[in-house]
């Protein structure tokens, strides 16, 4: 932990702007739905499959939609990538009305049976993101809202499609060139990685709202480094393989909405 930095009482309201400063967004623009992913074409597939879209802001690199699924308002918007970026997004999100926060994201295999293209809804994550340790202590859990674990279990039950579900873990070096710095998770069973999960978790917890994942392998990191010389290629993302898995989860997100309105 930062043991400088004190921790705030999250339990207050805290003042905050009209017009968040980096999303460009204010209270009336999104639903109290909000998908979430790091790559603004992924925003794209979401809208896709809504009706009646409509963009929001974009600013930065930030995207934000907001349009119906089922006559559920549901917003979309983009984060960037890794946990200072998405951290900044969740906090406004949440400031101007978001109450359920879904994150369809990309992750990376570490156990043998998760292969590319498939789908992985974790209930935690290893809080190893680089920023949520400047909100709370190392041994503060982050875990998805059990709520919304179940909804996204349901709805990927319900449409017949195959996920693997366990303990993720949120880094921060994409490009880590030590095998030792995939394995050791590997031996602790840990089924996958990302970089912004257990952001979401820790911050949505504190916040007083709801928050889950789902992802789609687009390698595995566990079987690239097992070997003396680490091989952390990411074949094209444009393979159908995966971009099935990625509209896969954006489905699966879509129906747990679906269910939790109806709950």
């Amino acid at each position: 932990m930062r043991s400088d930095y004190p921790i705030p009482d999250y339990r207050k309201k805290f003042h905050v702007e009209e017009i968040q400063y980096h999303i460009k967004c204010k209270r009336g623009d999104i639903a109290p739905y909000v998908l979430v992913s790091g790559d603004p074409d992924r925003i794209e597939k979401i809208i896709s499959l809504m009706s009646n879209c409509r963009e929001v802001a974009k600013n930065r690199g930030l995207q934000t939609y907001t349009g119906f699924y089922k006559d559920i308002p549901i917003s979309t918007c983009s984060t960037g990538m890794g946990g200072p970026s998405a951290a900044i997004v969740f906090e406004e999100l949440i400031n101007i009305g978001a109450k359920v926060i879904i994150r369809i994201g990309s992750m990376a295999g570490l156990q043998p049976g998760v292969k590319e293209g498939d789908t992985i809804i974790p209930f935690a994550v290893v809080r190893d993101d680089g920023v949520s340790q400047y909100y709370v202590p190392e041994n503060f859990p982050a875990v998805a809202d059990p709520d919304i674990y179940n909804a996204l279990c349901k709805a990927a039950n319900s449409l017949n499609i195959h996920y693997h579900t366990g303990i993720s873990w949120t880094h921060s070096a994409f490009y880590h060139r030590s095998n030792e710095y995939f394995q050791r998770w590997c031996r602790c069973r840990v089924i996958s990685l990302d970089m912004e999960a257990s952001m979401l978790f820790t911050l949505a917890y504190l916040r007083g709202i709801k928050s889950g994942m789902i992802g789609t392998c687009f390698a595995n990191r566990g079987e690239q480094t097992k070997d003396s010389q680490p091989d952390l290629h990411v074949p094209s993302i444009d393979r159908h393989i995966i971009q099935n898995g990625v509209l896969n989860s954006i489905r699966i997100a879509l129906e747990a909405i679906s269910f939790l309105s109806e709950s």
